[in-house]
């Protein structure tokens, strides 16, 4: 049996390096843990190099962070913990102070107009602004996080785990049957293949919103013992 030594940088310290030298430790390629975990490559990049504007919201690291621990049989609390106390993490600015200025008296009953003016004009947009932002809240589709299956897969299996995450409390379709959603937002059912091309629909919608709709291809191939399953943009 041959060992191979590898150096390391120095023990690690954030939950991004923590991550990779976990992976690295059992020998698990990026292209390795994007195929178990269904996981981008850039979003597994994003999370070991603590690059966490590149993330989705919270609630989906989260998901990626649990999907990753789990492919690698780590202790998924451990690390959501350390996600929590980095992203708790924020710097105080002190607020910019600047001098008072001296104003002429002949000016200030125009300024004092204008300052009114400005204000309620301010005020006005303002209401606008949020009615028409709590509009476009409601009517719009809520976001979906498909995990899998990945879209152009090919599989010998006869059925799919269809797996992901919503936004918000939204219901959830699969081939226009109901599924459940559960408390954290996660979905999952199964959908029985039929032999060839099969198009599954995903759909999910909030009260007066409209549909968020992703569709994923599926060619089920029972004859072909060699495939397990393939992934177009491999």
């Amino acid at each position: 049996m041959v060992f191979v030594m590898r150096k390391l940088d120095g023990a690690p310290q954030t939950l991004g390096e923590k991550l990779r030298a976990l992976r690295r430790g059992q020998a698990v390629s990026l292209d390795m843990l994007e195929h178990s975990t269904h996981i981008q490559r850039r979003y597994i990049l994003a999370l070991e190099h603590g690059r966490y504007e590149e993330l989705p919201e919270p609630l989906y690291t989260r998901n990626f962070i649990r999907a990753y621990a789990r492919a690698l049989h780590a202790d998924e609390n451990y690390f959501l913990e350390l996600y929590e106390e980095e992203c708790g993490r924020c710097d105080l600015v002190a607020p910019m102070r600047t001098p008072r200025q001296k104003v002429r008296r002949s000016r200030f009953f125009v300024l004092n107009s204008f300052m009114k003016f400005g204000l309620l004009s301010l005020v006005a947009l303002t209401v606008v602004g949020y009615l028409g932002w709590q509009i476009q809240a409601i009517i719009s589709p809520p976001d979906v996080v498909l995990i899998s299956p990945v879209d152009a897969s090919m599989t010998n299996e006869a059925i799919v785990v269809v797996e992901g995450v919503v936004e918000g409390e939204a219901t959830v379709y699969v081939n226009e049957e109901q599924v459940v959603v559960n408390y954290d937002q996660s979905f999952e059912t199964v959908v029985d293949l039929e032999k060839g091309l099969n198009v599954i629909k995903i759909e999910a919608e909030r009260r007066y919103s409209r549909r968020a709709i992703i569709e994923r291809r599926v060619v089920f191939d029972p004859d072909n013992d060699d495939v397990r399953i393939s992934f177009a943009n491999e």
